[in-house]
């Protein structure tokens, strides 16, 4: 199945979490550091207030806090090093790997963008653990 399938189909579970008035307005592709696949997954309301929710690849959805984060993190990363290394990610879904983050590393210096884009790594995290759709636990 292509990513972009994977995509669309968590994209509808998700549908199944909004509350009334909200749909979903992105769903990022995360591959851990263990190399589990997940998803998050925001929600918004006709106002722009998001929500996220983590789930896996069956689409159940998360609630440890360390996952949450780890996956946050690593989206975040590679959003700050695909800004600096210039990537054109056109309109296909992509897999936030630590990987592809040292994929990115290889073509550039980018130790130093990374480390100033870590503020915003840390700002995306606490949205996302902030304004989670369920309780977390652990961490």
């Amino acid at each position: 199945m292509a990513l972009s399938d994977d995509v669309s189909r968590i994209a509808a579970v998700a549908a199944g979490f909004s509350r009334p008035g909200e749909h979903v307005v992105a769903v990022l592709a995360v591959e851990s550091a263990a190399g589990e696949r997940l998803y998050l997954c925001a929600h918004a309301d006709a106002d722009g207030a998001q929500t996220w929710l983590a789930l896996e690849d069956d689409g159940s959805p998360i609630t440890s806090r360390d996952r949450v984060r780890d996956a946050a993190s690593i989206a975040a990363l590679v959003e700050v090093a695909e800004e600096t290394a210039n990537v054109q990610t056109g309109e296909e879904p992509r897999v936030a790997s630590l990987s592809y983050l040292d994929s990115l590393a290889a073509n550039g210096d980018l130790a130093a963008a990374i480390q100033a884009g870590l503020p915003a790594v840390d700002e995306l995290a606490r949205d996302i653990e902030g304004n989670y759709r369920l309780e977390l636990v652990g961490g």
